[in-house]
């Protein structure tokens, strides 16, 4: 543990950021006194001494709560053989509905990285389910019974949106933790509640249906259908259904796509040679179109209601491709994944693929290609099933 002899004001305790591991700032005007800044950005005071030729640590309270100058005063009472330092009165913690400057920051941090509808996301699950379940209960009288009732009660209907509320309740109590609203010691509940098992939705095109489907897109693309060639596009590269809307011939570059905006923000797409050509080519028969939407745009369409547009679209081809009704547009993006895994790539390199913050999410597919391991087992199976028949395997 790091010990920093600095000369300790209410202004420099403010200031002092956490760090990964634990450390102290020993303070230059009142020997033995600390301040200890943890990892989770809890500060507390802690007075050192020695009985008996052991040193001792005595806490005294927790900052912003206990000044500079209180804890000097509980320091100096401690050392000069006053075992009972004065202890500054409990400061009730507010409760969670009145707590909303503590909501307002905890937003400005943990949502300063959300897009703004990922924003009102996070303000609907606050609103409507950590404030009616928790607003009337002070912070400190949350109990572990408390977060898992309401857990439960709340998986039973939407198990995707309780473990969504369950984290931001779980953040919220711990800067209340941190900025001294609750003790340093206090246990949050919402440590160590499992998670719902989150369902795997989606499915992917076999080989077949690919075909079936390529054959129905380009019939609407010779027919001039916007739609179809937006959906093509979906197939070879993978992109969200709306990064494609979205896309401008700006965004395009000679070796990937720069994409300015998308579910997990700025990011760019590689694109190979099929990409290429087919964006190429697209871009020489939006020309013999002659369409005058949205000039700037790879897909121009009318502006009010595209995703509806391409939908009712892809219902078209779903029905005259003979695919399941329960497929999805996004499930191209699934199929991108699903087909990337079956040809070899690695988890890493479907990832970045795809745009993927986590491996983790890009694992969730890797079950979509259980067909093509199922025939790979099959196929060692029945190379070891003679081997342990005894028949002669040729030799190289």
């Amino acid at each position: 543990m790091a010990n920093l002899l600095v000369p300790l004001t209410d202004t420099i305790c403010n200031l002092t950021k956490p760090k990964p591991r634990e450390f102290s700032l020993r303070d230059m005007r009142q020997p033995g006194l600390c301040l200890r800044v943890q990892p989770s950005g809890a500060r507390s005071w802690i007075v050192r001494l020695r009985a008996n030729g052991v040193q001792i640590k005595r806490s005294v309270g927790n900052f912003p709560q206990m000044s500079v100058k209180a804890a000097r005063q509980a320091a100096a009472a401690i050392l000069a053989g006053d075992m009972a330092p004065p202890v500054p009165p409990p400061i009730p913690a507010p409760s969670f509905a009145l707590f909303s400057d503590f909501q307002k920051e905890h937003e400005r941090l943990h949502g300063s990285q959300l897009k703004p509808s990922g924003l009102a996301t996070y303000r609907g699950y606050v609103r409507r389910q950590l404030l009616p379940a928790f607003g009337d209960r002070r912070l400190d009288a949350i109990s572990r019974r408390d977060v898992v009732v309401w857990f439960e009660r709340y998986s039973a209907d939407s198990p995707g949106g309780a473990n969504r509320a369950l984290g931001i309740l779980g953040q919220m109590l711990t800067s209340a933790i941190m900025w001294g609203h609750l003790p340093a010691d206090w246990i949050n509940p919402v440590k160590g509640i499992r998670h719902n098992r989150r369902k795997v939705v989606g499915t992917f095109l076999s080989e077949v249906q690919m075909q079936r489907l390529g054959a129905a897109l380009d019939d609407r693309i010779t027919r001039g259908c916007m739609a179809a060639s937006l959906l093509r596009f979906l197939t070879l590269s993978g992109c969200r259904v709306g990064e494609a809307i979205n896309l401008e011939w700006r965004d395009v570059l000679s070796d990937r796509l720069s994409l300015r905006d998308s579910k997990t923000g700025p990011r760019d797409v590689i694109i190979g040679a099929p990409v290429r050509r087919f964006l190429k080519a697209h871009k020489a028969r939006v020309k013999r179109w002659r369409s005058t939407l949205n000039p700037e745009r790879v897909f121009p369409m009318i502006e009010e209601g595209k995703y509806e547009v391409v939908r009712s679209v892809w219902i078209s081809l779903r029905q005259e491709a003979a695919l399941p009704p329960n497929l999805r547009i996004h499930d191209l993006r699934h199929s991108f994944a699903s087909h990337s895994v079956m040809s070899g790539e690695t988890l890493l390199t479907t990832s970045r693929l795809l745009g993927h913050r986590r491996i983790k999410t890009t694992a969730r597919y890797a079950h979509l290609a259980d067909d093509a391991l199922l025939a790979a087992a099959e196929k060692v199976g029945a190379i070891l099933m003679k081997q342990v028949a005894g028949e002669a395997m040729p030799r190289r």
